[in-house]
């Protein structure tokens, strides 16, 4: 073959080459747009998510004395501490005041929470928090929360649309970061 021979078929080859890179860089990066799972905020107004249960809670948050302190996303974080041994059960009210507070910065504490007993919770305590969740998302299915101390579960739910709810004694409200609905709520 001569040399201008050998130079057509090499640029043919390097072109056909860049054209199957770019087609499969296109294919792949649509996949990549396509599967990247919503992000989850306070912002929707209800704790959500998507694929598995045990990462919705990452990006929750924040709830404490000034965020979102009288709601049923409160009453999900008290039972926590109830389950955990840090609040007895008359103290789930729906309210972030001293106790949840001063009970979360113990519970943070305790559990070792990145970032230091702040009495916010946020991502890292979140996450912490879900570390203790069993069970398996849909409809009909219950999510438990596995209390460590004297054997307490908390039921919850993630529905087909990715909506957490959260049940208090036979009480199923939505966990709404604006609302407090449960019975218990002043």
């Amino acid at each position: 073959m001569t040399d201008k021979a050998t130079q057509r078929v090499s640029r043919t080859g390097l072109r056909k080459k860049a054209a199957v890179l770019a087609v499969t860089a296109g294919l792949f990066g649509g996949l990549a747009l396509s599967s990247t799972p919503a992000s989850a905020s306070a912002g929707q107004g209800v704790i959500a998510g998507v694929d598995i249960p045990w990462d919705d809670w990452g990006d929750e948050g924040p709830i404490s004395a000034t965020d979102y302190a009288t709601s049923n996303v409160t009453a999900m974080w008290q039972q926590i501490l109830w389950a955990d041994g840090l609040l007895s059960w008359s103290d789930i009210d729906c309210q972030f005041g001293p106790t949840t507070t001063a009970a979360t910065k113990n519970w943070q504490t305790k559990y070792q929470v990145p970032g230091g007993a702040d009495g916010i919770v946020g991502q890292n305590t979140l996450n912490r928090a879900a570390l203790h969740l069993s069970g398996a998302a849909g409809t009909n299915n219950r999510i438990i929360y596995n209390g460590r101390y004297d054997n307490r579960k908390i039921t919850m739910t993630r529905q087909d649309d990715g909506r957490w709810g959260m049940w208090i004694s036979s009480d199923l409200r939505p966990l709404w970061y604006n609302n407090a609905t449960f019975t218990v709520c002043p």
